[in-house]
């Protein structure tokens, strides 16, 4: 899953001259997938699906809270990852406290008061 991509790979030689002047066009599939981001989330929604499989919920708070609490766990475990870079481990927990943000705002009812 998440941490597999920062597993620790065998090296293999590559001609730097060859690579460094070739431009690859990158599709942006390829791009998304490779994104720290997008996998935490997709990561997340994987559990989140996984445990809710064949149950119906009426409300999506259960669903919410489902998913902020997975997310909260992975972080207390990316937290504590040496092999993780520190630059990821805050972007990740900057993502989870604007999610948690936005699931407070919305329980308040404050998106409802906003003038548009």
């Amino acid at each position: 899953m998440f941490f597999d991509r920062f597993s620790k790979k065998s090296a293999t030689p590559t001609p730097a001259k060859e690579t460094s002047k070739k431009k690859v066009k990158v599709s942006a599939e390829a791009t998304l997938a490779s994104s720290t981001l997008y996998q935490f989330k997709r990561n997340v929604l994987e559990l989140v699906a996984r445990m809710n499989h064949g149950v119906q919920h009426v409300d999506c708070e259960v669903i919410k809270r489902q998913t902020m609490y997975i997310q909260s766990q992975l972080l207390h475990s990316i937290s504590n990852d040496p092999q993780l870079p520190e630059h990821l481990k805050i972007m990740l927990m900057q993502y989870h406290a604007k999610s948690i943000r936005a699931t407070l705002t919305e329980r308040r009812g404050e998106h409802l008061r906003r003038v548009v």
